[in-house]
């Protein structure tokens, strides 16, 4: 049983490490240049930030329980999310890492300091998509950029869209994939600060960017906020103008009888008179009343919209973020090293058993 037991002792492992020195150097090397190679071939990234606070609404709760909403949203809890009416802040990332969020963003216009002109984003995702590593060593760009205006013929399970859902193109679902992996939304709970944090290879590109996802999360809570309140102000003013045309065409009714029954003292006259003088008076309360209610609706719009008070604005980055080359590099060296140990000690195991 003892036989069968192999005993290293440290004079082995110096003459294991004295054996293997000439293969650990050389996979060393090979190493160091695949580590250069991908290293200085991956394009910078520059990291772009938005900071912001929402306001924190507790508008549904009203009275004393409106101030505790208010102290919990300061504590990071809302209390007022049980109305139904109010996105969580903690949600907001979830609304950047939607497809309709990354679609949207995709089709806005972007200036590339790289590329120095204006174009989709789109475009500038697959036209530095399209750029080899070798391209980015010698600092040459793209010269045939694809032609948004002629897009490529896909065929889509539903051409005709009876389905009524959304369709998107593998290229479409591929850029929108990379896009929102860029895109990194925190929200600290007990601060109650919302952070936008985008990284492109392109400077400019990157705090355009975080500028849009800010805008398009303000418009999206916004338009979830008011949705129902405005609803309602469309629907106060649709009854507002057929309350109005009412209103005016009882009020001709009546002065156009006056007029014509002026020297008229007959019972008969005087009920009609007074019928029209009632339906005058009705229109005229309901006219009233009805945009009294527009203007109550337009103010409680104004009351709920929310406010994001921006802490941070986005910058444009002066330094690359990334990548980190010497980790990449130390990184490959030191596979080599182990790869050159390993190959040493394969050799050995097969010379042994010969």
């Amino acid at each position: 049983m003892d036989d069968d037991l192999i005993q290293i002792r440290p004079g082995d492992l110096w003459k294991f490490f004295q054996r293997s020195r000439n293969a650990v150097l050389l996979f060393a090397m090979l190493g160091a240049v695949i580590g250069l190679y991908y290293a200085f071939s991956k394009p910078d990234d520059y990291k772009a930030a938005v900071t912001v606070m929402p306001e924190v609404s507790a508008g549904s709760a009203g009275g004393a329980g409106g101030g505790l909403g208010s102290l919990a949203g300061l504590a990071g809890i809302s209390l007022d999310n049980a109305a139904g009416d109010v996105i969580r802040p903690d949600l907001y990332p979830n609304v950047l890492e939607s497809i309709p969020f990354a679609l949207d963003i995709l089709k806005q216009q972007v200036y590339s300091q790289t590329y120095r002109t204006t174009m989709p984003l789109q475009t500038y995702l697959q036209r530095h998509g399209r750029e080899t590593a070798l391209q980015r060593l010698t600092g040459q760009t793209d010269s045939n950029p694809p032609d948004p205006a002629k897009p490529a013929t896909v065929n889509l399970p539903d051409p005709k869209n009876y389905s009524k859902a959304l369709q998107i193109t593998p290229e479409q679902e591929g850029l929108a994939n990379a896009l929102i992996n860029r895109i990194q939304t925190t929200y600290e709970r007990r601060t109650g600060i919302v952070t936008i944090e985008v990284t492109l290879p392109d400077p400019v590109v990157a705090a355009t960017v975080a500028r849009l996802s800010l805008e398009y999360l303000t418009n999206y809570i916004t338009s979830y906020r008011t949705q129902k309140v405005r609803n309602q102000e469309r629907f106060l003013s649709e009854q507002v103008e057929q309350a109005r045309r009412r209103y005016q065409a009882s009020e001709y009714e009546l002065e156009s009888y006056r007029d014509r029954n002026r020297s008229l003292y007959s019972g008969l006259a005087r009920i009609a008179e007074q019928r029209l003088q009632a339906e005058f008076l009705l229109s005229q309360n309901v006219y009233n009343d009805l945009s009294r209610q527009l203007e109550q609706a337009k103010i409680k719009v104004q009351d709920e919209t929310p406010v994001f008070k921006m802490l941070e604005p986005p910058r444009i980055p002066l330094r690359a973020s990334g990548p980190k080359r010497m980790m990449l590099i130390f990184a490959a060296t030191a596979a080599g090293i182990l790869a050159g140990l390993g190959w040493t000690l394969v050799k050995t195991i097969l010379a042994t058993r010969q």
